[in-house]
């Protein structure tokens, strides 16, 4: 037997003794190079034991990288001193052994599903957002695994809805959507990239009952949070207990949460710019048989939000908290001359605020192109409904992105490019219709 064969055996019998209980852990935290290492020992043990997985997850081959990111997430859930073994300083930085061995695993994790294309065709992701979502169930790796870009790594993961897509997959995806709404800076992470939208696909396609209640309960959290608050241990032990339930295979148990708080920021311009679709949502969830009294209590609680937004929120605010989102859409106010007549002025608000973030989404690279299609739509609006409005786009390089996205690959993005900068280029362009039949 080769070298990397010794070590796959042996991966291998450590995998079965911690799936077979998982306890079995704080055997190799317990065991030390260095005894003397008093620091080391208090702040967690088992420095050498993630040191060694850690190394393991560089392997050339994928069977000895899944083997060591499972144990690594064995032994973090498993660390001692449970409430201190993740312990951050001042600055983020880990302080402990299993701290810095979770701040590595997740942003391997982070660019292990974000690898285009991934380091093995159909076992790498799912491995990785089931590591990712069992991680996410420490309290204190929700902030590591945020910064490391968790929310953009499961983002693509939901959009896979409208395909074919593995059950198991999509629904660790939206676990661990759920478990990010706990802290409040993912769940404006998560706003901004496209999770929200992604979970409305999930629940509106998805045929298993367990994948559109995770996808629903993260809704309903991010539809009730400030951004997520943490709320009280106790409470999220209860609820996390449910996670490990389903993610054994259980259709039927999945989580469960209780108490979190009001709509606010990123996340709630986010919602109000989905207001019709996730109504539309809803109601196409109620037609459907479901017998879960939570999932049903979701539905109640995200239809109630979006009547109450929609009574607060006029036309414009709807508009400026789509484009505060990040993601547009077709809807109504883009494709209405009165609402661009009576509001073009106030994308010039706060130094062209609005005005700019729609240059900045033109120019993001990894915008959805109808996105990009709106965005093109809307700067081409501005500068026909606004006296100057045609030199405070190319003031703002708005111009130059539009011309580039002549040659984006999708054709909406194309048409709507192509008509932007004809509007851009026109001094009058409202009148151009009329002069060309005179001609």
């Amino acid at each position: 037997m080769s070298q990397t064969e010794y070590v796959q055996y042996t991966l291998a019998l450590v995998t079965r003794m911690l799936s077979d209980d998982k306890t079995r852990a704080s055997h190799f935290l317990t065991v030390e190079k260095k005894k003397d290492d008093d620091d080391q020992v208090l702040g967690g043990g088992g420095g050498e034991a993630y040191a060694l997985f850690l190394r393991l997850l560089a392997a050339p081959d994928w069977f000895t990288r899944e083997k060591a990111m499972f144990c690594l997430t064995r032994l973090i859930d498993q660390r001692p001193a449970r409430d201190k073994g993740l312990r951050f300083s001042e600055d983020g930085e880990p302080a402990t052994p299993a701290g810095v061995a979770a701040v590595r695993l997740s942003r391997w994790l982070c660019q292990e599903l974000s690898a285009d294309p991934p380091f093995h065709p159909q076992r790498a992701v799912p491995s990785c957002v089931t590591a990712l979502a069992s991680l996410l169930s420490i309290r204190e790796v929700r902030p590591v695994a945020t910064r490391a870009g968790a929310a953009r790594a499961i983002a693509p993961l939901l959009k896979a809805a409208a395909g074919p897509h593995n059950v198991q997959e999509l629904y660790e995806a939206g676990l661990c959507a759920w478990l990010l709404t706990f802290h409040p800076p993912a769940c404006d992470a998560m706003a901004r990239c496209g999770v929200i939208r992604g979970l409305m696909e999930v629940a509106g396609a998805a045929a298993k009952e367990k994948v559109v209640r995770v996808a629903t309960l993260a809704l309903r959290n991010l539809a009730s949070a400030t951004g997520a608050r943490e709320i009280r241990g106790e409470e999220e032990e209860a609820g996390l207990d449910g996670t490990r339930t389903a993610r054994d295979g259980d259709d039927d148990g999945v989580v469960g949460v209780s108490g979190v708080v009001g709509v606010s920021g990123v996340v709630g311009v986010s919602l109000a710019a989905q207001e019709s679709a996730l109504r539309k949502l809803v109601q196409n969830l109620r037609l459907r048989d479901f017998h879960d009294e939570e999932l049903l209590a979701a539905l109640t609680d995200l239809e109630d939000g979006v009547l109450a937004r929609r009574k607060e929120a006029s036309s414009w605010d709807r508009y400026r908290a789509e484009v505060t989102s990040g993601a547009l859409d077709w809807t109504a106010a883009h494709t209405d001359e009165g609402f661009w007549r009576e509001n073009a002025s106030k994308l010039t608000d706060n130094n062209c605020q609005l005005l700019r973030m729609l240059v900045a989404a033109a120019s993001d690279p990894s915008a959805e192109p109808r996105t990009l299609a709106v965005v093109c739509h809307d700067l081409g609006e501005f500068a026909t409904h606004y006296p100057a409005g045609r030199f405070l786009v190319h003031d703002l390089k708005g111009k130059d992105c539009a011309m580039r996205l002549l040659a984006h690959a999708d054709d909406e993005v194309r048409k709507q490019a192509l008509l932007c900068t004809q509007k851009l280029l026109v001094q009058k362009w409202q009148f151009l219709g009329g002069e060309v039949s005179s001609a």
